[in-house]
């Protein structure tokens, strides 16, 4: 077994407490992690024995004289690895920092000098890159780089000979280096997307990327619990309609399915996805029910949106049939099933489709309890029978998780670049690759990324040389959202945040606005979804929409409306 061992001195404890080093991992330079047993060994002195988890140390030890100790990563290769960890970055808030490639030695490698030192590289390298490829950058962020430079090597050469002396000198220096350095990043990608997009409007004066929406059909199916949501905040909405900006649902009446989508919509998107999930659709095995779906096609195409469709089948619980755990793990008749309910719903929509989202989240061990090999075959049949039923639209698969956290958690799943590279190599015609990214949430996330780092996972996945559609979902409430599908909690991305609406609704536009404008800078990202229209009707993931609960848009509606009139078609 490989271990890889990090001293955690009792001047760095608060800032590695502060962290979420339980969900921490190690990859390889492909960026692929390894499964990890993450074990935080206190000091002997305190006479607390291994933890695994962070709820698991006492207050008392946390706030203590000596909350340092080891953090050691348990695996079954004793290779190289960068470490990636989730810490709060003062100006900034959670984001992953990740280590140079360490080498597996008994002797605990400094966290916080390591994590400083990955940050220097990784943004001294990419500026480098980026300015012998034209880039300009200008005084603030020169001014980042050295000062948090000089902070690093100072870390490196505490003046202090006292050993505690010197560990606080250390850290202080070396907390201040992630902070100056990671500033930098941030604002030097911001000079790329800034100039990258300004360069691509010589070419064309407005942008073609599809910007979607992502809308969820609803119908007479959905529970007794939906239906009573959907009255209160009906009476909400009635409450506070003068001046407002909603996605109108026609009384909310779920014997209606129909679906009005107003103006603040359209100025904001030029482009729905929309979902047309297994288990909406055909909640009785062989008879699917196409009304609610056609009725939103019929609202796309009057307003002028072109439309993603799908997923057609999405891997996760709670969005497939329940019917399908009756098959008792026949894999043969599950393709049969598949098989007609693609065809069903290929035949029913073609024309009216401008792209196929075949599936989403088959790389990942969800509901059905596919192997490898069944996993394969289940992508490629759903993929051929869309290409069977409409050979001339093109269509694509989704990718869940693709930084691949859920591999660091357990051996089962498919690393998610090889998944897409496998099928991509199929010979089937995929016009491209999905990336789906949640950030900010209990479970399924994808732990936040800076810009920088956000643009270098894009250029890793564009070595693929297939077009990328990516979907993004980022809460912006706190708490439980009953009238989603999906049940997960938010998890805030800035450190103290507190509990009023207002401050999670500005975070998601914090967090996603730099990441929005890093896709629209680089040409392989052909689409990019936003995971949420409003949540005042039923939707998908919780607290994602541009619009709220109670019909009121969100910061982030207004920038993307506006971000549509200065560049979109």
């Amino acid at each position: 077994m490989g271990q890889m061992h990090f001293h955690v001195p009792d001047a760095a404890a608060e800032f590695f407490h502060a962290s979420r080093w339980q969900d921490a991992y190690l990859c390889g330079i492909e960026g692929v992690p390894w499964q990890t047993r993450n074990v935080f060994h206190p000091h002997e002195s305190v006479g607390l024995g291994p933890v695994t988890a962070a709820h698991d140390l006492p207050t008392e030890f946390v706030t203590g004289r000596h909350p340092g100790g080891r953090l050691t990563f348990n695996r079954s290769v004793n290779t190289s690895a960068k470490l990636l960890i989730t810490c709060p970055i003062d100006g900034i808030g959670y984001r992953v920092l990740t280590t140079c490639s360490l080498r597996c030695v008994d002797t605990p490698h400094e966290l916080l000098i390591e994590l400083a030192r990955g940050t220097c590289y990784r943004v001294r390298t990419q500026s480098d890159t980026w300015q012998r490829g034209g880039l300009i950058l200008n005084e603030q962020f020169t001014r980042l780089l050295d000062d948090g430079t000089h902070a690093f090597l100072n870390a490196l050469q505490p003046t202090s000979a006292a050993i505690a002396d010197a560990e606080v000198e250390t850290t202080k220096a070396a907390t201040q280096a992630i902070a100056l350095l990671e500033q930098a990043s941030v604002e030097l990608s911001a000079l790329f997307a800034a100039q990258s997009m300004t360069f691509r409007r010589t070419r064309e004066p407005r942008l073609s990327t599809m910007l979607a929406v992502g809308m969820l059909p609803f119908n007479q199916t959905q529970t007794k619990q939906t239906q009573a949501i959907a009255t209160k905040q009906t009476a909400s909405r009635a409450a506070t309609a003068k001046n407002t900006a909603t996605l109108d649902n026609v009384g909310l009446d779920l014997n209606e399915p129909c679906v009005a989508i107003s103006d603040t919509l359209t100025g904001a998107f030029n482009a729905a996805a929309v979902r047309m999930s297994w288990g909406d659709i055909e909640n009785a095995a062989g008879t699917p029910d196409f009304t609610s779906v056609n009725s939103l096609l019929d609202r796309c195409a009057t307003v002028g949106l072109r439309v993603i469709g799908g997923p057609v089948i999405d891997h996760r619980i709670g969005l497939l049939p329940d019917w399908l755990m009756l098959l008792n793990n026949d894999f043969e008749h599950l393709m049969s099933a598949m098989t007609k309910f693609v065809e069903a719903t290929v035949n029913e929509f073609r024309g009216r489709v401008h792209l196929w989202n075949a599936a989403a989240g088959l790389n990942l061990s969800g509901p059905l309890g596919l192997d490898d090999g069944q996993v394969m075959r289940f992508s490629l049949g759903v993929v051929q029978t869309i290409r069977r039923c409409d050979p001339h639209t093109p269509v694509i698969i989704s990718i869940d998780q693709p930084c691949g956290e859920y591999l660091a958690k357990h051996a089962d799943g498919i690393s998610p670049i090889h998944f897409a590279d496998a099928l991509l190599r199929s010979g089937l015609g995929l016009a491209g690759i999905g990336l789906n990214f949640r950030f900010g949430f209990d479970s399924g996330e994808t732990q936040p990324r800076t810009p920088l780092e956000f643009a270098q996972l894009i250029d890793r996945w564009g070595t693929l040389n297939a077009p990328l559609l990516v979907q993004l979902s980022v809460p912006a409430a706190p708490g439980t959202d009953t009238a989603a599908i999906i049940k997960h909690a938010s998890v805030p991305l800035m450190p103290f945040l507190d509990n009023k609406v207002q401050s999670w609704a500005q975070q998601q536009h914090d967090f996603a606005r730099p990441l929005i404008e890093t896709l629209l800078a680089k040409q392989i990202v052909h689409a990019v979804v936003w995971d949420g229209a409003s949540d005042e009707t039923p939707h998908v993931m919780p607290h994602t929409g541009v619009i709220d609960s109670s019909g009121k848009p969100r910061p982030m509606l207004a920038y993307l409306t506006r971000l549509r009139d200065e560049w979109l078609m």
